[in-house]
C-alpha cells in the first residue's frame, strides 16, 4: 500500500515536535493537552492560521468562563463536564466560533477534570496556556515550514479537472464509454469542483498577507484562477447536457448532429489551447485564433437558425447543448484575453 506523507503531514508532525520541546523546557504537566492543541489548530494557509488563532482567543475565553462556573455550581462530576461542554459548544456555535470547538471542548476538559486540588489563577493560566502552546507552535510552523504555494496547488486541481472534463467531451458524443463509469467520472468531477472552489477561497483570504511581493500580478492571477474556476464547472454542465441529450439529438436531427459534434470538438480543441497557453507550453498565433473562433461562431450561428421553427421536443435536446456550448465559448474567451494580457506582464513572485 502506497503511503504519501504531503507538507501538511510533515508540518503537523514538526508543531507537535515543537510543542513537547517547548512544554518539556517549561516543565509544563498534561503536555499531551498542548500537543493535541498543536494537531487540531494545523490549517492549510497561513491567514487561517493567524484567524484560528483570532478565534481560539475567544473560544477559550467562553471555556474559561464556563467551565469555572461549572466546577463553583455543579463540581467536576463527569455529568458536570459534560453538561459543560454541551452549553459551551452551543454557545460556540451561536458565536460563529465554529472552527475552534474541539479546542473549547479540551480547554473545558483540562480545567474540570484536574481540579481536585482547587482553583486559583496560576492553575487556570497554566491550563489554558497548554492549548495556546500547541496553536501558536502549529502557527508558527505553518509559517516557517513547506509555506504552501497555494497558486501552484490550485492550478493543478484545475488541470487534473480540465483534463477530465475534455476527456469525457471526446468520449461522450462518439459513445466509446459505459454509462455506468460516465457516472462515476461525473461524481469524481463534482468532488473536485468543490475541492477547487474551497481552495480558491484560501487563495482569496491570502490577499490580506502582508508579505505578497507583488499585489498587482496577485490580484491578476486570482481574476485569472476565478475564470478557469468558471470554465470547469461550464464545461461540467456542457458534460451533463451531453449525457441527458445527445441520444434525442441523433434521433431528431436528421443527420445533422455532426454539427454539433464538430463544434464541441473545436471548443475542446480550444480548452486545451488555452490552458496551454498559460502554462507557456504553446504559442497561438492571434489570426489563427480570431479566424477559429469566427467559424465557431459562424457554427453557432447555424445551429441557431437550423432551431428557428423548430418543435418543441427538438429545443428541449439542442437547445441545453446549444446553450452551454455558447456559454462555454464565451467564457474561454474571456479566459484567452486574460492570460494574453498575463504574458504582457513579467512574473513576480507572491
Amino acid at each position: 500500500m502506497e503511503v504519501n506523507i504531503g507538507p501538511r503531514m510533515l508540518k503537523t508532525g514538526f508543531a507537535v515536535t515543537l510543542t513537547l520541546i517547548i512544554t518539556s523546557f517549561m516543565d509544563i504537566e498534561l503536555e499531551i493537552v498542548a500537543a493535541i492543541a498543536a494537531v487540531l489548530a494545523m490549517q492549510p494557509s497561513i491567514m487561517r492560521s493567524f484567524a484560528y488563532l483570532k478565534e481560539v482567543v475567544l473560544a477559550n475565553s467562553v471555556a474559561v468562563i464556563f467551565s469555572l462556573l461549572g466546577i463553583f455550581l455543579l463540581g467536576n462530576h463527569p455529568l458536570s463536564v459534560g453538561l459543560i461542554v454541551i452549553i459551551s459548544i452551543a454557545i460556540n456555535v451561536r458565536l460563529g466560533l465554529n472552527k475552534t470547538v474541539s479546542l473549547t471542548v479540551l480547554t473545558i476538559i483540562s480545567i474540570m477534570l484536574a481540579s481536585n486540588d482547587g482553583v486559583n489563577t496560576m492553575y487556570i493560566i497554566h491550563r489554558v496556556s497548554l492549548v495556546l502552546i500547541g496553536v501558536l507552535s502549529a502557527s508558527t510552523v505553518n509559517a516557517l515550514v513547506f509555506p504552501p504555494d497555494h497558486q501552484k496547488t490550485l492550478f493543478k486541481m484545475i488541470g487534473n479537472t480540465v483534463d477530465r472534463n475534455i476527456f469525457l467531451l471526446r468520449v461522450i458524443p462518439n459513445k466509446t464509454m459505459s454509462v455506468p463509469t460516465i457516472k462515476v467520472e461525473d461524481r469524481e468531477i463534482e468532488k473536485l469542483i468543490t475541492k477547487i472552489k474551497d481552495y480558491f477561497d484560501i487563495i482569496v483570504e491570502e490577499r490580506n498577507r502582508l508579505f505578497i511581493r507583488n499585489k498587482i500580478n496577485f490580484f491578476r492571477s486570482i481574476i485569472i484562477y476565478k475564470h478557469m474556476i468558471s470554465v470547469v464547472e461550464k464545461q461540467y454542465t456542457l458534460i451533463g447536457h451531453l449525457e441527458r441529450n445527445i441520444e434525442e439529438i441523433e434521433e431528431i436531427s436528421g443527420g445533422k448532429s455532426h454539427v454539433i459534434k464538430n463544434l464541441i470538438t473545436e471548443i475542446t480543441n480550444y480548452s486545451e489551447n488555452v490552458f496551454l497557453l498559460y502554462q507557456d507550453k504553446i504559442v497561438l498565433d492571434r489570426d489563427l485564433q480570431r479566424e477559429t473562433k469566427a467559424a465557431m461562431r459562424l457554427t453557432i450561428n447555424n445551429l441557431i437558425d437550423e432551431l428557428q421553427g423548430s418543435g418543441f421536443d427538438k429545443w428541449t435536446s439542442v437547445f441545453p447543448v446549444a446553450n452551454s456550448l455558447i456559454e462555454l465559448f464565451a467564457e474561454l474567451d474571456k479566459l484567452e484575453k486574460f492570460v494574453r494580457k498575463k504574458e504582457n506582464h513579467p512574473k513576480v513572485p507572491v
